[in-house]
């Protein structure tokens, strides 16, 4: 093993970034490069302890002003969560589970105690509690008392190192599939570009499109941050005091602020953004032709099976003849071509195989309800199928009729 690489073995891999760097293996390469060994307060003493054996080099007294570290879990009140996702992405382990705008939860087993995940939470419901002893081997805080103590965080550092690297594996396919989904459809639109048309504005219809869609990505995040911001002011005005004390009233003040901000943006961009294309006339014509034919169907139909007059029939008839000449006309208006239309005389429904149909599926769902339940006595299951059998007797005899 490389100098950092037993450095960085001692570190508690929490990743939390109290030192100054971005993960545990930056700060081990900046001790290796002659950087004070006690910056780390999720280590505390015993990895100041275990650095300065290794290097040969006095034991130094935790830096304070980096703030505390003590042995501690994230905990997601559930009921409160609205499924933003921004926890599952700020931690750095993917110790939290969850989708969008569904609950999230955090496995606490893999949990480091970082703390990274509640500073982006929009509605403040991630609280970081005392590390239950019972769950998981503490990896930070206090000295080991025994080696078995020890193993056991070496254990749980390994862990947690091996599945923040998995982590930025993870994000790093990802992001070159997208960057390979960017280019191929690139290509795709340079390949479907018409010929006549020169290089220069190629260029520019890509420019054009690579516009509007970061002006699309940009529309969507002011809506989110819009929707994130409305429902953490909703929380805190629930949650407060009638009246509500100086310091939540201070605090009602600066969500107001957030809120209008946000909506002043969102309001900025929608104005920027291009106005959508107005409906092509024709293609109304043809819409509201065809809406026209199919109210004139239905209603000679509902006469027809209410036995009504031959003069009301004829009436109805006449309607939707013309009705199909329009739909004709605004076919043809339209430069569309006409659809195939295919007439399908449909046999008329037998209502007592409906209610025999209706009575299997009945027996069926019972008897698949009875069966889930584990106090179904053995006589309540034989009638449910003996009912069934019956029931899918009479549907076989009625159709071989």
């Amino acid at each position: 093993m490389s100098l950092i690489q037993r450095i960085d073995a001692l570190l508690p891999q929490t990743q939390c970034g109290k030192c100054g760097h971005p993960g545990c293996k930056p700060y081990a390469q900046g001790i290796a490069n002659g950087e004070a060994i006690n910056k780390c307060p999720p280590g505390g003493e015993e990895t100041i302890a275990g650095l300065a054996q290794l290097l040969q080099l006095p034991v130094l007294e935790l830096d304070r002003s980096r703030g505390e570290a003590p042995a501690q879990i994230a905990y997601i009140r559930e009921a409160e969560c609205i499924g933003c996702t921004k926890c599952i992405q700020a931690c750095p382990v993917d110790a939290i589970v969850g989708a969008a705008k569904l609950m999230h939860t955090v496995l606490v087993d893999e949990c480091t105690g970082c703390d990274l995940c509640v500073a982006p939470c929009p509605v403040d419901c991630i609280d970081m509690l005392p590390l239950p002893e019972s769950k998981v081997v503490p990896i930070v805080g206090g000295l080991a008392t025994n080696p078995e103590q020890l193993q056991a965080r070496s254990r749980k550092r390994e862990q947690a190192r091996r599945r923040f690297e998995q982590r930025n594996e993870r994000l790093q396919r990802e992001e070159a599939r997208r960057l390979a989904e960017r280019l191929a459809r690139a290509q795709r639109t340079a390949q479907t570009t018409d010929d006549s048309q020169s290089p220069v504005q190629a260029a520019i219809e890509r420019v054009r499109a690579q516009k509007a869609e970061a002006a699309d990505a940009a529309l969507k995040k002011a809506k989110i941050e819009l929707a994130m911001s409305r429902a953490q002011l909703h929380k805190s005005l629930k949650a407060f005091g009638h009246p509500p004390t100086f310091e939540q009233q201070m605090q009602l003040i600066v969500l107001q602020r957030q809120f209008e901000t946000a909506e002043r943006a969102l309001a900025q961009l929608e104005s920027q953004a291009p106005p959508a294309p107005p409906p092509v006339a024709k293609d109304a014509e043809l819409k509201r032709a065809k809406i026209q034919l199919a109210t004139r169907r239905a209603e000679l139909k509902k006469a027809q099976a209410a036995d009504a007059s031959s003069a009301e029939l004829e009436t109805l008839g006449a309607a939707l003849a013309a009705a199909e000449q329009a739909l004709h006309a605004a076919e043809d208006a339209s430069a569309k071509p006409a659809p195939t239309l295919t007439r399908i005389e449909k046999r008329p429904i037998d209502p007592q195989l409906r209610q025999l149909k209706t009575e299997l599926a009945y027996a069926r769902a019972d008897l698949n309800k009875l069966q889930r339940q584990p106090d179904t006595r053995a006589e309540q299951l034989a009638q449910a199928q003996a009912r069934l059998h019956e029931a899918e007797r009479q549907v076989k005899a009625h159709a071989d009729c």
